[in-house]
């Protein structure tokens, strides 16, 4: 095995951190459309399926997704640890504190429908007023979350998206007025599977940011040598520096010595597959430091004997950094 950089292999990379820099809940009925692609092909963000309420605004602490996982184990007398475990539960559920009286927090809250019969009509159009029911009903909704954060370098924006089509209250904080605070109505939301998409939350990560952090292609180039020489050296040179004499024969191990002993390409920044020479061409790689980097061209200098006007020639196969 080759020795290995730890910050290579460990690809320690802050431009993943993710931070929900704005946020946004929205609710709807179980009657409306469930989302199902919140981009298009490009990764741009689309409009809702009608039905879809904001939320608004909520306390700092933001929407805390928490999971409820249980496992079943099997004990056996000839060992200290369990030698099977099955899932048993695994349950998904969103916790948030509104802070407007809107549609949606109150309705949310009093397990009120958001449309139809029952709703609360327009925002001050007039009186809101529901009564507690002798038997609550069981409504359950649609639930989307949109967090939206920035790619550092382009400044473009990454959204995740969180869908749960089909969601049921299961808990509600105390509602509290007092001078010093605003009234809020938190709610606990559980997911359950919705028959028709077959899961109980879908969730996207996408955006230009995002199509930002896509891989820049390294760059590839191409070392051939034609007339059948059957003895003779070459050189390469890159952006102004010359290898040593190469084989006319030489395997592609023996380029990239070559290459790696330039200090403008360095240990590590080249890989060379294919060769011998001069049967085959050498592909050379240019990576690690040079990676996504549209790089020079190398030329060739040749210096071969035998064969019909032998020749070295370097081509561009892949352009860097596209």
């Amino acid at each position: 095995m080759t020795a290995a950089d730890f910050t290579t292999i460990a690809e320690l990379r802050q431009s993943l951190i993710r931070k929900a820099l704005r946020y946004a809940i929205f609710a709807a009925d179980a009657s409306a459309a469930a989302v199902t692609t919140p981009f298009d092909v490009d990764g741009i963000l689309q409009t809702l399926p009608a039905g879809y309420v904001p939320v608004g605004y909520t306390t700092s602490d933001g929407v805390t997704f928490s999971g409820d996982l249980s496992n079943s184990d099997v004990e056996s007398g000839q060992s200290a640890s369990p030698t099977r475990s099955d899932v048993e539960t695994d349950t998904q559920t969103a916790q948030w504190v509104p802070q407007e009286t809107n549609a949606a927090a109150v309705a949310l809250y009093e397990n009120l429908p958001l449309s139809g019969v029952g709703a609360l009509p327009v925002l001050g159009s007039a009186a809101w007023t529901w009564s507690r029911p002798k038997t609550p009903p069981t409504r359950y909704r649609r639930l989307l979350f949109i967090a939206e954060d920035l790619n550092k370098a382009t400044g473009n924006p990454i959204y995740i998206v969180k869908h749960m089509p089909s969601a049921l209250r299961s808990g509600r904080e105390d509602e509290q007025w007092t001078r010093t605070s605003e009234i809020s109505r938190g709610v606990t939301y559980q997911a359950y599977i919705d028959d028709v998409l077959g899961t109980d939350l879908v969730t996207w990560i996408d955006g230009p940011g995002w199509r930002d952090l896509e891989p820049l292609s390294n760059e590839v180039q191409s070392i051939a040598i034609t007339g059948g020489p059957t003895g003779g050296t070459y050189t390469l040179t890159y952006s102004g520096q010359t290898t040593a004499a190469i084989p006319y024969n030489a395997t592609a191990a023996q380029v990239r010595t070559a290459l790696a002993a330039l200090s403008n390409i360095g240990t590590g920044n080249v890989t060379c597959t294919g060769g011998p020479h001069p049967g085959s061409p050498v592909v050379v790689t240019f990576t690690g430091a040079l990676a996504g980097t549209d790089v020079a061209q190398m030329t060739a200098t040749a210096s071969l004997t035998g064969g019909t006007s032998p020749t070295v020639a370097v081509t561009t196969t892949t352009p860097g950094g596209a």
